[in-house]
């Protein structure tokens, strides 16, 4: 995942300014997590895990879909995933992105490679971005952000975003500024890397690409902190189920009526009258403390529903129809206790 800078340069021919800037680096290192990523060209952990030393992470090389149509799966990847969830170290799985190849299909056939190695909700991806296939840098920014904004939305994770100052300078990062940057700056020591718009921060530095295997360096506080940030995000917690109805408090009035109608008077008391079994106009009263027992009210026989209506001061009307069909009206002037 090397990008081509002077700092080979350096590398190879003027090792004391290499060695001091290293030694920047390792300070610069404790305050950070360690980690590294790693490619075919490393080999299986065997060949590459001596090498790493003491890391947190490492991020994995799993595909590339190339524009000649070649969809290269790295050889090791899953002995890579394997060392590392046996070893309890955290995960990021990427996979070198072509501009000038379909998103969607880049996309699956990453996606496609991961789900048969397994992924967990502590694991992270990442598009390596550092090639723009002759394209436009708008085109490049576009179609990078068309490839994060497919993955967010299927795995549940903001993917990483690893590209290097001059690619982003150039404006095919445009529309990447909300994805967690991984940024290649070997000028840089480690966990001081240089942050190129549209980011503010950095997630990730790749501080060394000149020897056997690639270093970086993680700005987060603790393994759990970082794959909390770049693993699955936590489904929202769902509102606790509203508690179930309360049984109505039911208040038998008792009587034995049928057609009830009834009314209230402004202090609270109230009236209730009903047709009753013996075909009476039958009434009980509420004094805001108990119901009174029910009590014949009408001097005849009634057929159908009473009507009451309570008026101020204790005063009411109460109507029914008598058996012949004439109406009768009953008045009150002591809230329903007698009716005449």
């Amino acid at each position: 995942m090397a990008v081509i800078h002077i700092w080979l340069y350096l590398s190879r021919y003027n090792r004391p300014v290499l060695n001091w800037i290293r030694s920047l680096t390792s300070s610069a290192a404790r305050k950070t997590l360690k980690g590294v990523d790693v490619s075919s060209f490393q080999g299986p952990p065997a060949d590459w895990a001596k090498a790493a030393g003491s890391i947190v992470w490492a991020a994995v090389k799993l595909t590339e879909l190339e524009p000649d149509g070649t969809r290269y799966v790295n050889p090791d990847a899953a002995a890579d995933w394997d060392w590392l969830k046996k070893n309890k170290k955290g995960r990021i799985a990427y996979f070198f992105g072509h501009p000038s190849v379909s998103a969607a299909e880049t996309v699956n056939f990453f996606l496609a490679e991961l789900n048969k190695l397994g992924l967990h909700d502590t694991d992270a991806v990442a598009l390596d971005l550092e090639v723009s296939d002759g394209t436009t840098a708008a085109h490049v920014a576009t179609w990078s952000a068309d490839v994060q904004s497919e993955l967010h939305s299927r795995i549940g994770r903001k993917p990483l975003v690893y590209t290097f100052i001059d690619f982003a300078a150039a404006g095919n990062c445009a529309h990447l500024g909300s994805y967690p940057l991984w940024i290649a700056d070997p000028s840089r020591p480690a966990g001081d890397p240089q942050v190129p718009a549209p980011w503010k921060t950095w997630a990730i530095h790749q501080y060394d690409i000149t020897g056997e295997i690639d270093r970086d360096v993680a700005n987060y506080a603790s393994q759990k902190a970082m794959f909390t940030a770049l693993g699955k995000t936590p489904a929202p917690a769902k509102p606790p189920p509203p508690p179930p109805p309360k049984e109505p408090k039911v208040i038998n009035v008792g009587g034995n009526v049928s057609a009830v109608a009834s009314a209230r008077w402004p202090d609270g008391e109230m009236v209730v009258a009903g047709l009753g079994a013996d075909g009476y106009i039958q009434s009980a009263r509420w004094d805001n403390k108990a119901w009174s027992e029910w009590g014949n009210i009408s001097p005849t026989k009634a057929k159908g529903t009473p009507s009451v209506i309570a008026w101020v001061d204790g005063a009411g009307v109460l109507f029914y129809i008598e058996e012949s069909g004439k109406v009768v009206e009953l008045t009150t002037t002591d809230r329903g206790r007698t009716w005449v």
